[in-house]
């Protein structure tokens, strides 16, 4: 080693070393303003939130107009906000942490939500969409826990919250935080992070802030903006009244998989998973089985690999269809990608596949994290048969749903079968109602194609609504009929 490299080795330990004893944390909250329980800053904020839904398109959202006011100090951050939806229709909610107390009054509730551990770290790390000034003081009260890395680009804190990785980010040249990650576990998505990045900051003689957060959700799928509007000094107020003997609830206990097998006739099996209220079909053909929906996660597609392999010990799952994108059809499809299967899609939903398919799951691994698998899809566009001896016809009806744009139905003409995922409303107990929407479409496209239909049979709910999910043709044609 020359004495130009032993020099720069030894620059670089003092730098790290001194990086090491410099407390960012306590310099920026210098910038952003001391202060004490005595006051409060006061700030007023418009924000536009987008939040995925059970819409017609993958990564489409519900948006909302929002504004309201925020206090925050060393001890306390309180919101009181309304949302506005594309309707018209106003929500309002409440938010009071004082020290290590939180009162949250949800959107459109009356009552207090009651608050267990992991609610308190998501609504403490959910301030840093406003300010990142109450995460900084958690931060700083609990330094001893945080890990400190400093690189040529950035000089970042994490510290483990619950199950969340949060990570705050400084500028060490002037002080500011630049940007606030936090790195958790969807059931659907996987390791998902979420980042506030902050911009346009305003000076005054007692403290500074951003005035621009942009919020990127879900590995920046779904992006959110807050502008602040103006800022005052402020006196302590009270938006929520404290309940007596408050203490965080317990978490509630996950439902145990419950599932029972129905044998519809020789080849067509029916798995319904009471834990998630969804029915599952399974097919056997001559020499592979087919599955259609796996609903919400991965652990329920193993289960139901599982029962499928009672049911046919030798023979493999080729095929893995949902009739549409939403959680409930598709959540477990990576373990059917790690058995092999070819996924059966529209074109429409085959990029959200990938998605899912390629998405990192190192934080609660699956069997495809564990053991990657290439993904096999095959496009159906306007139908396809499967099968020899017994056929099986999916047909694609896309926005005749009502529903989805990449709406699956499947029809089996030897048994006058058609299975479908949430069109048909028929209740259990009553006088059948007059045909909404998407029985209209269904009706439509069973007439149009020409099927001879007998039964239908609904995957979800099973049992939560009071609507059959073994639904005679004639019942849904009754629903047509009424004026």
């Amino acid at each position: 080693m020359n004495i130009k490299s032993i020099q720069l080795a030894i620059f670089l330990v003092v730098v790290l070393q001194s990086c090491s004893k410099t407390n960012y944390i306590g310099k920026s909250i210098k910038l952003y303003g001391e202060s004490d329980d005595k006051s409060l800053i006061q700030f007023k904020f418009k924000e536009q939130l987008n939040n995925l839904g059970h819409l017609a398109e993958p990564w489409a959202t519900n948006s909302y107009d929002g504004k309201g006011d925020f206090w925050v100090n060393k001890n306390t951050f309180q919101k009181q906000d309304s949302l506005i939806n594309s309707r018209g229709k106003i929500y309002t909610s409440k938010t009071d942490f004082t020290n290590n107390t939180l009162l949250y009054l949800d959107y459109g509730d009356k009552e207090l939500l009651p608050i267990t551990k992991e609610l308190f770290f998501e609504k403490l790390i959910n301030t840093a969409r406003y300010t990142p000034i109450r995460l900084l003081h958690y931060f700083n009260d609990n330094i001893k826990e945080t890990e400190l890395t400093t690189t040529e680009e950035h000089t970042f804190y994490s510290l483990q919250l619950g199950d969340n990785l949060t990570r705050i980010f400084i500028n060490p040249s002037n002080n500011s935080v630049e940007k606030i990650t936090n790195l958790n576990y969807d059931e659907l998505y996987g390791d998902v992070t979420t980042s506030f990045i902050y911009s346009s900051y305003i000076k005054n003689d007692y403290y500074s802030y951003p005035s621009q957060i942009k919020i990127k959700k879900i590995n920046g799928k779904v992006i959110d903006a807050v502008e602040i509007l103006s800022s005052k000094i402020d006196n302590p107020i009270k938006l929520l009244e404290e309940p007596e003997n408050y203490q965080l609830v317990k978490t509630s206990i996950e439902k145990k998989p419950q599932i029972t097998i129905t044998k519809y006739n020789n080849y067509i099996h029916f798995i319904d998973l009471i834990h998630t209220d969804d029915k599952v079909m399974v097919v056997e053909f001559d020499d592979y089985m087919l599955v259609a929906e796996a609903p919400l996660n991965s652990k329920n597609g193993e289960l139901i690999i599982s029962e499928v392999k009672k049911i046919a010990p030798l023979k493999p799952i080729k095929y893995f269809v949902f009739g549409h994108h939403h959680p409930h059809y598709l959540g477990g499809l990576r373990a059917f990608v790690h058995k092999g299967a070819t996924i059966l899609c529209t074109d429409i939903s085959k990029n959200y596949v990938e998605t899912l398919v390629k998405a990192p799951h190192t934080i609660k691994p699956d069997s495809l994290q564990l053991e990657p698998r290439s993904l096999n899809t095959k496009i159906v566009k306007d139908s396809l048969t499967i099968g020899r001896t017994n056929k099986m016809k999916i047909y694609s009806m896309g926005e005749k749903s009502a529903h989805t744009k990449d709406y699956l139905i499947y029809y089996f003409p030897k048994d006058k079968l058609l299975l479908e995922d949430d069109l048909c409303w028929i209740p259990k107990k009553g006088a059948i109602k007059k045909a909404r929407s998407r029985e209209i479409g269904l009706y439509n496209t069973i007439k149009e194609l020409k099927l001879n239909v007998d039964t239908i049979i609904q995957s979800w709910p099973v049992n939560s609504h009071k609507v059959k999910t073994v639904i005679p043709f004639s019942d849904l044609e009754k629903s047509i009929k009424i004026e």
